[in-house]
């Protein structure tokens, strides 16, 4: 790792950098979605109340994740700034200097998410009384549904810090290029952790006093990812040569600054789905109590079914940003134009197969015949909306990775919050969990109109960076 594979970056074809990227990423990214599916799977089969408590926390968890992925895009748009400055000067002391800017992110991520942690530690409970914990109609209520979510809240802060280190170091790899450690990384990652789910989990009786179940799950994700949290740390440490340093004596004066803007737009957009997902459980609660579990299964299932350009997210950006910042725009309107024509074929291949296959599936996922027939609905109307979805988060992750952190914000924003919660509170209100459904599919697609304009307006009639002054205000002197 001590040099960067960047001008491979910006000389390779582009379908074949797509793939050079992307493929070794995919088994990554889709034991990522398959793991929340087999988690879910595991709690579904023993019995509403852990499901249900599932899908309650998802909100909180669900914005842990979103916080973690947005430092990574933070320190991952920093990091390719500062290595396009060390790439052109390639002087040991630049170099030192971006070592150091390395080790300052992720202090400065550790303490920023140990102080969230502490606030979501204080307020949950009062945020799933909100939520509907505490309703006289939910059938498990004896079973203390708010203790329940607020003790697996519990372990998952625990083990929060891990979580963005793991993620982190891994955006990190991946900026410079060494695609293949970082997959592997998260392969070995997920699947240790199904293991300790599958364990732990147990057959876990319907009851919060014992460590099985959701709360087993809990323990899963804190072991597995305090495990490779030091994992990465130790690969990150060694191939960089970092305990070289005297990490007491770095500057540390903006960093915080470095990092502030991009990350807290990243933050935003990675926090309205949880926005959304825990007002649409409160909705849900009001208009058919007894369906709140089924929101849990659909929005695993969507992330599962997004794979494909999940796995652009992780690989497009690095790339993209490494061209964009060379002035090479050609190549970059290259990448989103293939990688917009790459999501459309496998999101509509991923519907047929979801479409012909939808009962069967439905079985599988769920025991409960009262949910089967609500997610076998949801396998044949939704997944086509997909491409919508997808072509968002393509676009949210490029705009990321050039700077364009506000128009991605105010994508996520329109995407999630706007249309997402007016088509599903309108559809449902008129139509119960039909209607939510179908609103999910309109807001996803209608989505397309405003991906469309913000690349026409931000790349396509951009005259950005000349030849000669590829790197504009990103000198290393700026970036102490």
């Amino acid at each position: 790792m001590k040099h960067c594979k960047q001008h491979w970056m910006l000389n390779t074809p582009i379908f074949k950098l797509i793939l050079s990227c992307s493929l070794p990423i995919l088994p990554a990214v889709f034991l990522l979605g398959a793991y929340d599916l087999f988690e879910t799977g595991l709690i579904a089969r023993l019995c509403s109340t852990h499901l249900a408590a599932l899908s309650f926390s998802a909100p909180v968890t669900t914005a842990m994740t979103g916080v973690a992925i947005a430092i990574s895009i933070a320190t991952n748009s920093w990091i390719c700034r500062i290595k396009s400055g060390v790439n052109q000067n390639s002087s040991s002391k630049d170099k030192d200097e971006l070592q150091s800017n390395l080790v300052r992110s992720l202090v400065v991520a550790a303490c920023a998410t140990f102080v969230l942690s502490t606030l979501l530690y204080l307020f949950s409970p009062s945020l799933y009384l909100l939520l509907g914990t505490q309703s006289s109609a939910q059938p498990a209520i004896e079973l203390g549904m708010t203790s329940l979510v607020t003790e697996y809240t519990e372990i998952r802060l625990l083990g929060w810090i891990p979580l963005v280190i793991i993620w982190q170091i891994n955006g990190i790899l991946r900026s410079y290029g060494y695609i293949k450690q970082a997959s592997l990384l998260l392969i070995t990652w997920m699947l240790i952790k199904s293991i300790l789910s599958f364990n732990l989990i147990g057959d876990g009786r319907c009851s919060q006093l014992l460590d099985t179940g959701i709360l087993g799950a809990g323990y899963a994700h804190l072991i597995a990812d305090t495990l490779f949290a030091f994992i990465s740390l130790i690969i990150l440490f060694r191939d960089l040569g970092i305990q070289k340093h005297q990490v007491l004596a770095m500057k540390w004066q903006n960093t915080l600054k470095q990092m502030s803007v991009t990350g807290l737009n990243a933050s935003l957009q990675q926090l309205y789905l949880p926005i959304s997902i825990g007002l649409l459980t409160y909705f849900v609660a009001v208009i058919a109590e007894d369906k709140v579990a089924l929101l849990n299964i659909i929005f695993r299932i969507e992330a599962f079914g997004l794979f494909v350009p999940m796995v652009f997210t992780a690989s497009i950006p690095s790339i993209l940003a490494a061209n964009w910042w060379a002035g090479k725009i050609d190549r970059v309107k290259a990448l989103i134009i293939q990688g917009v024509v790459i999501i459309v074929v496998t999101q509509v291949l991923l519907a047929l197969v979801l479409y012909f296959n939808a009962e069967t599936i439905a079985a599988e996922i769920s025991q409960s015949s009262h949910l089967q027939q609500y997610i076998q609905q949801y396998l044949i109307f939704v997944p086509i909306s997909f491409i919508g979805a997808g072509c968002t988060m393509l676009a949210l992750s490029c705009l990321n990775a050039i700077e364009k952190s506000g128009k991605a914000s105010t994508l996520g924003f329109a995407h999630k919050i706007v249309l997402l919660l007016l088509f599903s509170v309108i559809g449902g209100w008129y139509a119960s969990i039909m209607g939510m459904l179908v609103g999910i599919a309109l807001a996803h697609i209608l989505s397309l109109i405003i991906v469309a304009k913000l690349f026409i307006r931000e790349i396509w009639r951009k005259d950005i960076i000349v030849e000669d002054q590829p790197y504009r205000l990103l000198t290393l002197s700026n970036m102490k």
